[in-house]
């Protein structure tokens, strides 16, 4: 009789001690969590005062393009962090089913593009500071770097005319900035704003116009971010569902001259040239 109640003793403590550890750890978790969105809050801070100057060498120009990778990379982590949330969350059998119907039509969803379900906050995050820049910059060239962003969160969120308009005040400003020089205008600019152009031409009927504006894209001189993250092939998947994938293929081309993950075009041309549509995974929100 003694030993059973040692023993009872002996679980209960163990379990009293049990729930003190994960009461702890979910604390220590908690708090981790507060600490990380603070740092990544004062890095998001940091960038957007550094990038609001405008460079005066080359050598700030260069600076400025690290500046806009290591943005781009922290953006890019969110966006899969977000991604994984979403798919987590996903309602799975009939249950799940009846209470995502039942949840869809007590809040109505965004109009955002398919390739963003699950990104809601992530992409509208990144369209208020990029809303920032272009109302708000401190001269034109700030607000010229803020338009290809801008246009691309447009048209994600459903915003078409606004979209437009941002891509072609982004293309304006290139010609204005570059003198006119293919050489030296914004690979960034002219890959976005074309892409942009483009798909909202495929929702109009226009694929002769989306096709040349495909093109237009991948003639871009490159930039630390076309070369490290790559295209985006939502305009390419889009004419893809069109029926064209010959033009697809000359934009794969292209692409290999500012980025250099030629096996992975490798493996979207041998799909595309068997009849099917590859899974272009990021590269459709890149």
């Amino acid at each position: 009789m003694k030993s059973f109640r040692l023993l009872i003793i002996i679980l209960g403590a163990a379990v009293v001690f049990a729930l003190v550890a994960m009461v702890w750890q979910a604390r220590t978790i908690r708090n981790l969590r507060t600490e990380e969105a603070a740092l990544r809050e004062d890095l998001r801070s940091t960038l957007a005062v550094a990038l609001d100057k405008t460079p005066t060498s080359a050598a700030e120009q260069a600076q400025r393009e690290r500046l806009e990778l290591i943005k781009l990379r922290h953006e890019t982590r969110d966006l899969r962090e977000r991604l994984a949330e979403a798919r987590a969350q996903q309602p799975t059998g009939f249950k799940g089913l009846i209470r995502s119907l039942l949840s869809s039509h007590a809040t109505p969803p965004l109009h955002l593009r398919p390739e963003y379900k699950g990104l809601e906050k992530n992409l509208t995050n990144t369209y208020a500071q990029a809303m920032r820049g272009v109302n708000n910059g401190t001269n034109e060239y700030v607000r010229f770097l803020s338009l290809h962003t801008a246009a691309k969160t447009s048209l994600a969120m459903g915003r078409t005319e606004e979209a437009r308009r941002f891509a072609e005040d982004a293309m304006t400003l290139n010609e204005k900035y570059s003198h006119g020089s293919p050489e030296k205008a914004s690979g960034d600019v002219v890959h976005d704003a074309n892409l942009v152009l483009g798909r909202i031409a495929v929702e109009e009927g226009r694929l002769e116009d989306a096709k040349r504006h495909l093109l237009a894209a991948g003639h871009n001189t490159g930039s630390p971010v076309l070369g490290s993250f790559g295209p985006n092939m939502g305009l390419a998947k889009d004419l893809l569902e069109h029926g064209e994938p010959a033009t697809v293929l000359e934009y794969f081309e292209l692409c290999r001259k500012f980025w250099g993950e030629n096996a992975k075009l490798d493996e979207w041309k041998k799909e595309v040239e068997a009849g099917r549509i590859p899974d272009f995974g990021g590269n459709l929100i890149y």
